[in-house]
């Protein structure tokens, strides 16, 4: 096989494998597709070890390199975040996802419907997951008030709470707000 050849086949080899890496953070796969990664690592490494002549196979063989390298270390810092816990992706349950207007604080003071809201979101992921709801409304609201100001006046910003859904587990998370 010609080298252009060999470089033409990587490149879709490439392109396969990162299809399959995108499948397995999605949740279709189970496994991650590591074995293959390694064989590519491997291959690449061969091809860049030989002589070349042409510049512009020297560059494509580069190129193959640097980007198989960006997505490899791309992927294992997605996986140690996963093995971690600090995914988020793919672990929210979109229902439970409150969209940017609901999780709006108000300009001067904590806004009662979203805290009512989250206090629903809350109680239904606690539900779905089959776990006992074991706080009221009015130690949540106090909780969630405790919560926004010690975090708000730590950042110096405002934040917005979410429901995060994670295996068995609900929490709720804050998320600083964009500046606008």
């Amino acid at each position: 096989m010609e080298l252009s050849e060999q470089i033409a086949f990587l490149e879709r080899v490439l392109q396969e494998h990162i299809r399959k890496w995108k499948r397995f953070f999605a949740g279709a796969e189970n496994v991650p597709p590591q074995i293959e990664r390694e064989r590519i690592n491997r291959r690449i490494r061969l091809l860049s070890e030989q002589t070349i002549n042409r510049r512009a196979d020297q560059f494509r063989i580069e190129q193959l390199q640097h980007r198989f390298q960006t997505y490899s270390m791309n992927w294992e810092r997605m996986l140690r975040e996963r093995e971690e816990g600090r995914s988020v992706s793919g672990h929210t349950s979109p229902s439970l996802r409150a969209s940017d207007v609901t999780n709006a604080p108000a300009a001067t003071s904590v806004n009662s419907t979203e805290e009512e809201a989250l206090f629903d979101r809350y109680c239904a992921a606690k539900t779905e997951c089959g776990v006992e709801v074991k706080v009221d409304r009015e130690t949540f609201d106090a909780q969630i008030a405790s919560q926004r100001q010690r975090i708000e006046e730590r950042l110096g910003r405002k934040v917005r709470f979410e429901v995060q859904v994670e295996g068995d587990k609900v929490r709720v998370v804050a998320r600083k707000t964009k500046r606008t």
